[in-house]
C-alpha cells in the first residue's frame, strides 16, 4: 500500500495587475549584452547551521513582516536577528518591484529593471532566511506626495491588496523603515496603506478573499531615533554558529542590491542599532523601552500546549543539535502527536484563527527532521529553455546522508507547466533508500504546443506574488524567480508517521526563434522617406538544426518580387546577426506603418511565424542640423548611439583612452614622457552620458582635456550626474569650467510647469522652436539632481516647478568658455528619448545642433 501523499503549495494565487504608469518602450538593442560585475551565488545554509536554524523555528510561533515600497528598502539586520537568533518566521513585503527607478549601475529601465530587483530580492531573502511577498503595484518612480501614488494605484485596490497580504501572511509584528508623513511619496503611501490594513485585516468587512481569513496583527513599529524608541535592537550581537554579527549578515543581504548601488555600502553605526517606535498596537498595551519585539505577546493556552517544543532529555531543543538519534526520536514523537490532531479543518475548529500556528509548527518539525536525518531532494530539468512542442525530462534525486533507511514515494505533476488550475499529480511505486543511499525518479514530458511563453521576464513580472525562500529547505527553491515551475516532492516513511520534501525546478518556455532589434524608428513626417540601417539578433531555441527565412512583412505585401533572407542554424542556441537597410515608411497611416519582421519555415510550409519582432514607426516633427559629427562617452549602456541615430546624426563612441594620450618620450619614465590630449577637434559636439563620472571613475582623470576641447571651440554637453560624487569631487577636480553645485531636487510630476526662461536663445529657438508643450508627456521624472547653485557665467534656459513649489532654474545651464560652449543639463533625457517622446527629441536636436546654429547666427 502506498504512503499517503499530499503536496503543500503556499500562496500561489496571483493578483490582477494594474496598468504600469511608465509605458516606456524598452530598447532591445541588437548588440552583445553588457558584461555585469560577477558575484558569488548565495548558498543555502546546510549542516549544523541549518539544523540550528530549524530547531529555533520550532521554538518561536511568531511572524515578523517587514514592509517596504521597493526591494532594498527593508531592514535586513533586524530580519536576520529575528530569524537567525529568535527563530521567528520573517517575511518581506514589497509594494512594487522598483521598476520606476533609475539604476546607478544598470542600464535597464521599467519592467526589465523590476526583474533585476526581484532577482536581487531573492538573493537577499536567501541570506536573511525570509520569505517574499509582492503586492505588484506599479512603481511610479520618485514621488513627493503620497496622494500621487494612491491616486495612480487607486486607493481602494491598493488597500485591498495590502489587507489580503496581511490575512494570508498572518503577521504578529509589522516593522517598516518608512514613515506615513515624511519621506518619499511612495514610501509614505505604502505606510499609510499598511496602517489602514493593520485595522481592516482584523475586521469582518471587507470579507476575506479565498484562501485567507480575518487576522489582527498585534504591533506595528516604524523606524525612529533612539530618543523616541520603544524597542532597540543591538545588531552587533554575535551569531556564534555563523561567525558574524547580525549587522554583518544584514549588510551581506543588502549588498546583493547591486542595481541600487548597494554593493559599495559598508557597516555604519546606523546598521548596528535599530530603533523602533510603536505606532499601532492592537490593544491598549504599553511597550516599555528596551523591550523585545515579541515582549509580552501571548497565545491561547490550548495553542501554547499544542506547540510546546519537545525536549531532548534535560536539554532544551536548541541545545540538542549534537545529540543525534535522541534528537531525531524526540522530533518524530512530537510529529506523531501533531499528525494525530487531524486535518486542517479539524484544527481550525479546535483553535480558531490560531490554527495556522499549529500547522506552521508541524511544518517546522518536518524541516528539522529532514535536516537531522541528512535528507536532501533536488529537481533538475534537462533543458533550461524549451519551446512549445519540445520534449524534456525532469529528474528527482533524493540523497540520504544519515544512518537510517526509509521507504519513499515520489510525486510528480501529470503535465507541464503545472498550474493551480491543473495540479494533478502521479505517484511512483514505493522505493527503498538505505543508509548513505540515493533514490531517483526521471519523468518525461512534452511541452504543450499552446503553452504560454515565459520570456521575456519583463512581460511576466507580476505573474507570481509569493516566494517561499526562507521557509524552504536547502536547495528547494531555485535562484531564478521567473519561468515555468515544476514542483516535485517525495514522501518518506518514518514508522508511525511520515515527512514530505518538496523542491521546485524552473525552466523557460521560449518561441522557437527569438529576434531582438531596435524598438522604434523616427520619421520627420510621413511624406519624407528615410533610410535606416539596423541590426537583428536572431537566436535558435529549437533543439538541433533549423532552416528558415526572415520576412519583412510589409515589403512582402507591397513588392511582387520580394525575396526574404534565408538563414540556416546548425544547433540550439546558435545566434545569427543580420544587418538590414529599409526605406521608411513602407506603409503610411491609416494603414499600419510599423515594421513586422517574422522568421518562417521555408516554403511550402505554412507561413506561421516561429518568432517575430516589431519596430514601431513614429512621425515626429523635428529638424536637426547636418554635416557634423558627435562623440559620446557612454555610461551604463549605448542608448546615446540609438538616440543620435534616430536624429540622423553621425556619431561614434569616444573611448576614455582616446581623450588623452602620451605625446612623446618614454612612457615608462615620468621625466621623459608628457601626457597630452587626444584629437577631440574632429567632433563638433561631445556628449557625456548621465552618471558617466560615477560609472567610469577614470573619466575624471581626463577631464582637463575635455575642458581644453571646449576652450578651443568645442561644445561639451554633460548629462545629469550623481550629486554626491559630483559635489565631493569639486574640491579637487574641475569638472565644469565654472562651479555648479548639484542638489537632490527633482521634478517628478507629469503636470510640472515648464517656462522657457530665454525663448530667443538659439538653444530654445533653432532649429526647433521650443515651447512648454515639448515637455508634455515626460514620464516618471522630468529632471533629477537639479542644480540650485551655479556661477554667474551660466545662463539658465528653463524654469521647472512641480505643483505648489518654487521653480527650479538649473535644469539646463549654458556658458561660453573660451571659444566654445559648455552645457550641463539635469533633464531625464535617457528615459524620455528611449520612450520616443517627440518633445524630448526636438529639444535634444537643438542641443546637439548648437555648433552649426551658432555659425549661422553669429554676427558677420
Amino acid at each position: 500500500m502506498k504512503l499517503i501523499s499530499t503536496i503543500a503549495v503556499a500562496l500561489a494565487v496571483t493578483l490582477g495587475g494594474l496598468a504600469p504608469r511608465d509605458r516606456l518602450a524598452q530598447a532591445s538593442f541588437a548588440q552583445a549584452p553588457r558584461v555585469q560585475p560577477s558575484r558569488a551565488p548565495v548558498e543555502d545554509e546546510r549542516g549544523i547551521v541549518a539544523l540550528d536554524q530549524s530547531l529555533r523555528e520550532i521554538t518561536n510561533p511568531f511572524t515578523v513582516l517587514c514592509i517596504g515600497a521597493r526591494p532594498g528598502d527593508e531592514d535586513d539586520g533586524v530580519l536576520a536577528y529575528v530569524r537567525k537568533k529568535l527563530g521567528a518566521h520573517a517575511v518581506l513585503l514589497f509594494a512594487t518591484r522598483g521598476e520606476g527607478e533609475d539604476s546607478p549601475t544598470r542600464g535597464e529601465l521599467g519592467q526589465e529593471l523590476g526583474a533585476i530587483h526581484t532577482r536581487e530580492a531573492i538573493e537577499a531573502a536567501r541570506i536573511i532566511g525570509a520569505d517574499l511577498f509582492f503586492l505588484n503595484l506599479p512603481d511610479i518612480g520618485y514621488s513627493k506626495a503620497a496622494d500621487e501614488a494612491l491616486s495612480i494605484w487607486g486607493h481602494d485596490e491598493a488597500l485591498r491588496r495590502m489587507v489580503r497580504a496581511f490575512r494570508l501572511l498572518r503577521p504578529d509584528v509589522i516593522i517598516t523603515n518608512h514613515h506615513s508623513r515624511t519621506g518619499e511619496g511612495v514610501e509614505q503611501a505604502v505606510t499609510r496603506l499598511a496602517l489602514e490594513a493593520f485595522t481592516a485585516a482584523g475586521q469582518a468587512t471587507p470579507a476575506p478573499e479565498a484562501g485567507s481569513g480575518v487576522w489582527q496583527a498585534r504591533r506595528f513599529f516604524e523606524q525612529t531615533d533612539d530618543a523616541r524608541a520603544h524597542v532597540k535592537i543591538n545588531l552587533n550581537e554575535y551569531d556564534n554558529i555563523r561567525g558574524k554579527s547580525y549587522a554583518q549578515i544584514g549588510l551581506a543581504a543588502h549588498q546583493r542590491f547591486l542595481s541600487r548601488g548597494a554593493g559599495i555600502d559598508r557597516l555604519t553605526p546606523e546598521r548596528e542599532i535599530s530603533s523602533f517606535k510603536l505606532i499601532a498596537p492592537a490593544s491598549d498595551e504599553e511597550t516599555r523601552p528596551d523591550a523585545e519585539l515579541f515582549d509580552r505577546l501571548s497565545l491561547p493556552e490550548n495553542v501554547t500546549r499544542s506547540i510546546m517544543p519537545p525536549r531532548v532529555g534535560d536539554l532544551r531543543l536548541v541545545e540538542a543539535t549534537t545529540t543525534g538519534d535522541r534528537l531525531i526520536d524526540a522530533l518524530i514523537e512530537k510529529l506523531v502527536e501533531k499528525r494525530a490532531e487531524g486535518t486542517a479543518d479539524a484544527m481550525r475548529e479546535r483553535y480558531g484563527t490560531e490554527f495556522v500556528r499549529v500547522i506552521r509548527f508541524t511544518s517546522a518539525l518536518e524541516r528539522a527532521l529532514v535536516v537531522a536525518l541528512g535528507l536532501n531532494l533536488e529537481v533538475t530539468i534537462s533543458d533550461r529553455t524549451v519551446v512549445p512542442g519540445q520534449k524534456l525530462s525532469a529528474r528527482l534525486v533524493l540523497r540520504n546522508g544519515g544512518r537510517r533507511a526509509f521507504p519513499v514515494v515520489f510525486s510528480t505533476p501529470d503535465r507541464i507547466p503545472n498550474t493551480e488550475k491543473d495540479s494533478a499529480y502521479k505517484e511512483s511505486e514505493i522505493i527503498g533508500i538505505g543508509t548513505g543511499g540515493v533514490a531517483s525518479l526521471e519523468v518525461e514530458y512534452e511541452v504543450p504546443k499552446d503553452a504560454a511563453l515565459t520570456v521575456p521576464y519583463s512581460a511576466h513580472l507580476d505573474d507570481e506574488e509569493f516566494y517561499a525562500v526562507g521557509s524552504a529547505l536547502s536547495g528547494a527553491q531555485p535562484p531564478e524567480p521567473f519561468g515555468a515551475r515544476l514542483l516535485g516532492s517525495v514522501e518518506i516513511g518514518l514508522g508511525q508517521t511520515y515527512i514530505r520534501l518538496a523542491a521546485v525546478g524552473r525552466f523557460d518556455i521560449a518561441p522557437p526563434i527569438e529576434i531582438s532589434t531596435i524598438p522604434f524608428a523616427l520619421l520627420k513626417d510621413w511624406s519624407k522617406q528615410r533610410d535606416i540601417d539596423f541590426t537583428l539578433r536572431i537566436r535558435n531555441r529549437t533543439p538541433g538544426k533549423l532552416a528558415g527565412a526572415l520576412w519583412v512583412v510589409p515589403l512582402a505585401l507591397t513588392e511582387d518580387d520580394y525575396e526574404p533572407v534565408h538563414i540556416a542554424f546548425t544547433r540550439e542556441d546558435e545566434e545569427v546577426i543580420v544587418n538590414l537597410k529599409l526605406r521608411l515608411p513602407i506603409l503610411k497611416p491609416p494603414l499600419t506603418p510599423d515594421v513586422l519582421i517574422e522568421f518562417r519555415k521555408e516554403q511550402p510550409a505554412p507561413p506561421d511565424p516561429l518568432g517575430s519582432a516589431k519596430i514601431a514607426v513614429k512621425a515626429i516633427d523635428f529638424e536637426v542640423a547636418e554635416g557634423f559629427s558627435v562623440g559620446y562617452v557612454r555610461g551604463l549602456d549605448d542608448w546615446l548611439s540609438f538616440a543620435l541615430t534616430e536624429l540622423g546624426i553621425g556619431h561614434s563612441e569616444l573611448k576614455i583612452n582616446e581623450i588623452s594620450s602620451t605625446e612623446h618620450g618614454n612612457g615608462n619614465v615620468a621625466a621623459q614622457a608628457r601626457v597630452g590630449c587626444g584629437d577631440l577637434a574632429r567632433f563638433a559636439v561631445i556628449v557625456i552620458d548621465a552618471g558617466a563620472y560615477f560609472a567610469r571613475p577614470e573619466l575624471s582623470l581626463h577631464n582637463r582635456c575635455l575642458l581644453r576641447y571646449v576652450r578651443q571651440g568645442g561644445t561639451l554637453i554633460v548629462l545629469g550626474q550623481r550629486p554626491d560624487d559630483w559635489n565631493l569631487a569639486l574640491s579637487h577636480t574641475q569638472f565644469a569650467p565654472f562651479p555648479i553645485k548639484l542638489s537632490r531636487d527633482r521634478i517628478v510630476f507629469e503636470s510640472a510647469r515648464v517656462k522657457i526662461a530665454a525663448p530667443d536663445h538659439p538653444l530654445m529657438s533653432l532649429p526647433n522652436k521650443i515651447s512648454p508643450k515639448d515637455f508634455e508627456g515626460w514620464s516618471v521624472e522630468q529632471a533629477v539632481a537639479v542644480p540650485r547653485e551655479w556661477s554667474t557665467e551660466y545662463t539658465p534656459l528653463l524654469e521647472l516647478s512641480d505643483p505648489g513649489e518654487e521653480p527650479l532654474r538649473g535644469g539646463l545651464l549654458i556658458a561660453r568658455y573660451g571659444e566654445g560652449t559648455y552645457i550641463y543639463t539635469s533633464l531625464a533625457w535617457r528615459r524620455q528619448l528611449m520612450a520616443g517622446n517627440a518633445g524630448a527629441y526636438r529639444v535634444f536636436a537643438n542641443l546637439v545642433s548648437l555648433p552649426k546654429i551658432a555659425i549661422v547666427t553669429k554676427p558677420q
